[in-house]
């Protein structure tokens, strides 16, 4: 198993217990709460099989779904994302990367980066929030719901990010 297989498992597992321990705890204005565990999806390497991606995705959703008793809907939105991951790499990573490379501020530069979780995590919380609502019913808590968790979904990744991108530049 290469360096990189390992650093993909210990996330997994880091970002499970970081989501089932902790942020499915935090509940910001009893709205927003982060989701940690869509990171995962975003770091997958981009030369990764589709296939792969897919088997990645549905099975850290139905791991945070086993622990926290929500009958596969953090598995569906985790399999769609995996699934839109493909198209938003060929549009947000830049054209000069040829190699294998891994979603980062290093390979992607701020933005590009930036962007491109943005688009997924916006696509995570809305198809989670509205599954798990199955109805348009109350559609103000269902908005702040999806922004609010958007937001410190985001922020999280990008700390999260700055965090990796710091401990790549010591070495």
């Amino acid at each position: 198993m290469s360096i990189s297989g390992i650093k993909q498992i210990l996330l997994f597992i880091l970002l499970v217990f970081l989501q089932v321990g902790l942020f499915n705890k935090v509940h910001l204005f009893g709205y927003a709460t982060p989701l940690a565990y869509i990171y995962f999806i975003i770091k997958l390497p981009g030369d990764m099989n589709r296939n792969m991606v897919l088997l990645l995705s549905a099975l850290i959703g139905l791991t945070v779904d086993i622990f926290e008793y929500t009958l596969g809907i953090n598995m569906l939105a985790c399999v769609l994302i995996g699934f839109l991951r493909f198209y938003l790499l060929k549009l947000f990573a830049p054209r000069d990367i040829f190699e294998s490379y891994t979603p980062s501020f290093n390979t992607f530069g701020q933005a590009l980066f930036l962007r491109y979780a943005g688009v997924m995590t916006f696509a995570f919380t809305m198809i989670l929030f509205i599954t798990e609502a199955l109805s348009l019913f109350d559609p103000w808590t269902l908005f702040c719901r999806i922004v609010g968790s958007f937001l410190l979904t985001f922020l999280l990744i990008f700390a999260f990010e700055n965090m990796n991108n710091a401990g790549l530049s010591r070495r």
